[in-house]
């Protein structure tokens, strides 16, 4: 993640609105970071990543937005998604 993104998570129910600002050139990138994150969960630092039952993407004026929907029964963790974009986000703004 460079110093010119910033992340935004607000509460969804048990799941989270996400939003990466600062994101123009690189939207698809990062993208394809979340997924490949996503895919290989059961490797995740954090965890919570397996909490996660879907992704929703959208892109617009070099922001991501990210709808994150909970496993039944469980309420996912901002903080710790938060942590978890902060992890995989600077090596793919490099990209």
């Amino acid at each position: 993640m460079t110093a010119d993104m910033k992340i935004h998570i607000d509460r969804q129910g048990p799941g989270l609105s996400v939003r990466i600002e600062g994101a123009a050139g690189r939207e698809q990138t990062l993208v394809d970071a979340i997924r490949l994150c996503r895919r290989s969960a059961w490797a995740c630092q954090l965890g919570d990543c397996m909490n996660v039952q879907s992704i929703e993407e959208r892109v617009a004026d070099g922001v991501v937005h990210l709808t994150l929907t909970a496993r039944p029964g469980i309420e996912l963790d901002a903080a710790s998604i938060e942590q978890c974009l902060r992890l995989i986000l600077p090596a793919a703004a490099k990209a």
